[in-house]
């Protein structure tokens, strides 16, 4: 067993000797277990298992911890770090079996009890559960957003004509150029629906501007786009062949 650096507990057996004492393993002097295989011709083995077998006297639960290989020294070497014993042993305190379990697929397995030793769980420090407190709680004080100053009444209405003023350029547009109505009559059915048609994108606009999405105003677009040319180009040649 080592603390910081310092062996407060040292013993080399040899098999089939066991511990004569039970020494007390506690979290901060973990538990070292170094061991080296040899063959009856006193040859270095190398182990195809090596574990470190705890089982409690008590309660028979049994904790397996693997040995790893030292190459340097051809030995295997278990500790029983912080971490482990926290994990393993801390809940259940008490005094513990230890053996090793060995095994080689030419020398088949081993089974070497080493002994006793007690596992000291740390005092338990029990937090403290929270107490319910019932009564009024602090009043809570809400403060609400002040309402934006708004801009004068003429002014929005200023830029709300101003929308009006592309579609009021449209009809001088038609004007100037002569557009009017008076031959309509030449094709009423054709003419009726492409107006209507006119119409509806008019209308389609002034969906987008007051909240329909884009993409949904341009999926209806392109759903008019056809019927409105194939209208218009029908009412249009009907009109040429009667004006010929």
């Amino acid at each position: 067993m080592e603390r910081t650096g310092d062996k407060l507990f040292e013993k080399a057996l040899e098999y089939p000797a066991t511990l004569d004492t039970v020494p007390k393993i506690k979290a901060t002097t973990p538990l070292i277990i170094t061991f080296d295989s040899q063959t009856v011709n006193d040859t270095s083995l190398a182990l195809d298992q090596a574990l470190v077998s705890f089982q409690h006297v008590d309660t028979k639960n049994e904790v397996a911890l693997p040995a790893r290989a030292v190459k340097s020294t051809d030995s295997y070497k278990m500790d029983v770090s912080r971490k482990n014993f926290r994990l393993h042993f801390s809940s259940a305190p008490g005094v513990y079996n230890v053996a090793l379990v060995l095994g080689s697929f030419k020398q088949g397995g081993l089974l070497y009890d080493l002994g006793n030793v007690e596992m000291v769980a740390p005092k338990s420090t029990k937090a403290k559960k929270p107490v319910a407190v019932y009564g009024p709680k602090p009043e809570i004080h809400h403060r609400f957003a002040e309402p934006q100053k708004m801009p004068n009444i003429l002014v929005s209405l200023f830029f709300t004509g101003l929308v009006v003023v592309p579609f009021i350029g449209l009809l001088a547009g038609w004007a100037h150029l002569g557009v009017n109505a008076d031959k309509l009559q030449m094709e009423p059915i054709g003419s009726v629906i492409f107006m209507g048609l006119i119409a509806a994108y008019i209308t389609l606009a002034i969906s987008y501007w007051i909240g329909v999405k884009l993409f949904p105003t341009l999926t209806y677009a392109l759903v008019l786009a056809l019927p409105t040319y194939l209208i218009g180009q029908y009412a249009l040649s009907k009109r040429i062949e009667k004006h010929i």
